[in-house]
Parts: C-alpha cells; structure tokens; sequence
C-alpha cells in the first residue's frame, strides 16, 4: 500500500516501510518535544532525564557503563554529563583508576525526582493511552525485532 503526503512543495508517495520509519520518527520526535515542554519547569530534557532516572535506580554508575547502557557514544554522554553538572543534578568523581570516572546524583536531584518522575509518568500514560497491555507488549516485541535487525 502507497500513502501519500502532501507539502507544500511537492508530493511524496511512501511505501509501508518507508511509512513505518517515518512514523517512528515523527512519534519520537513528538515525543521528545512535548516531554521536553513538560519538563522545561525544572530545567531538564527529556533526555537527560533517561540519565537521571537510571543513576537513580541503579545507584552510582561508571560514564562508560551509563553511555553502555544507554547506546550513548562516550563523548556524546560525556557533553551530556557536563550539563547536568553545571543544572547540579549530578556529581562525577574519579574511580581509583583515574581514566575513569563514575556518576552519582546530587542531593537536589534526588529531592526533585519524584515530581520529576509524576511529570513523565503523566506524560506518558497520555501518549499510551487507549493501548492495552497486550498491545503494549506486542509493540516493545515489534521494536526490538526492529532494533536487532539494524544490527544484523
């Protein structure tokens, strides 16, 4: 099946696929968009706020192991990092091995994470809602065969 969209300068026709991938990314942009609004009060992206919410759970972390798990390059985490630093939401000290260097939150990021947490929690009950569990988890099933294929 052929969809087309219509712009002001000319007319794309798109095929499922291309459909599906446009549609991912026009979600997540409008995703990261509106949290971003959401969360601008305390100063904070949508993105660093995946920062925040894993050094949270899983305590002090390593850059490297935070940038691992959040598929990060180290110098992308690293610029990222500084600028929660600056907002002091984190703390970043040197491990006995000086090239390494580990993260931990400041006590005001810990005050302010559960009004934090209440916006995007917010947030994305609005963006799911109408989806049922079932298909909550057939969709995260769908990306992830998305995600390994891209590594294939």
């Amino acid at each position: 099946m052929t969809t087309i969209y219509s712009t002001n300068k000319k007319t794309a026709r798109l095929d499922s696929a291309d459909q599906l991938m446009h549609q991912i990314y026009q979600t997540t942009r409008a995703l990261s968009k509106t949290l971003n609004n959401e969360l601008s009060n305390y100063n904070l992206y949508s993105s660093e706020w995946s920062i925040v919410k894993l050094i949270h759970e899983q305590g002090t972390m390593s850059q490297i192991t935070l940038a691992n798990y959040l598929n990060i390059e180290p110098a992308a985490i690293s610029k990222a990092l500084a600028k929660l630093e600056k907002k002091d939401i984190i703390d970043r000290y040197f491990g006995k091995d000086k090239r390494e260097k580990y993260i931990q939150l400041t006590p005001i990021a810990n005050d302010q994470y559960d009004a934090l947490n209440t916006v995007v929690t917010t947030h994305r009950a609005r963006a799911l809602e109408g989806l049922t569990e079932k298909d909550r988890q057939q969709f995260i099933t769908l990306l992830q065969q998305i995600y390994t294929n891209v590594f294939k």
